[in-house]
C-alpha cells in the first residue's frame, strides 16, 4: 500500500458500522451501496496521485447518447456550481454518467473526511433524482 493508501485506510475505519463488514481498500478502491443497492460511492487512491477520487454511478447514457441536448444538458450541469458544489458528470468507457470529486489528500484527516464522504453521498443522490426528473420528462 503506498502512503496515500494507507492514510485512506485509516480514514475509512471511520465507515464502519458494527455488525457490518469493515470498510476496506482493495488495489487502492473502495465501493460503497446505498439502502436499494444502488452504487453510493467510489473511492480511487492511485498508487501514483497525492489526491482521492470519489465518483458514483447516476445512470445509464446509452437510450440517450444520440440525442445533443441530453449532452448539452449536462454539460450545462458542470457550470451550475449551485447544483454541482465542486463536482462534475463525466461518462465512463461502460457508457455510464458518474458524478465525480477529487480532493487533495493534504485536505483529509479525521475531522473532514466523514463529512466529505457523507456531502458526496448526498450530492449523488440529488444528482440522480435531478438527471432522472429531467431525463424522463424528454
Amino acid at each position: 500500500m503506498t502512503p496515500l493508501q494507507t492514510q485512506i485506510q485509516q480514514l475509512l475505519r471511520g465507515l464502519n458500522r458494527p455488525g457490518t463488514p469493515p470498510v476496506t481498500l482493495d488495489n487502492g478502491v473502495c465501493a460503497l451501496v446505498d439502502d436499494q443497492g444502488q452504487e453510493a460511492l467510489v473511492l480511487e487512491a492511485p498508487a501514483e496521485s497525492d489526491a482521492l477520487l470519489l465518483h458514483c454511478r447516476l445512470f445509464d447514457i446509452a437510450p440517450w447518447q444520440e440525442t445533443l441536448s441530453a449532452w448539452r444538458l449536462m454539460m450545462t450541469l458542470n457550470f451550475e456550481m449551485d447544483a454541482m458544489r465542486g463536482c462534475w458528470l463525466a461518462l465512463d468507457e461502460d457508457n455510464q454518467i458518474r458524478l465525480c470529486h477529487q480532493q487533495g489528500i493534504d485536505a483529509l484527516n479525521h475531522t473532514t473526511f466523514i463529512p466529505l464522504v457523507e456531502a458526496f453521498m448526498q450530492q449523488a443522490r440529488e444528482a440522480r433524482e435531478l438527471l432522472t426528473e429531467m431525463f424522463t420528462a424528454r
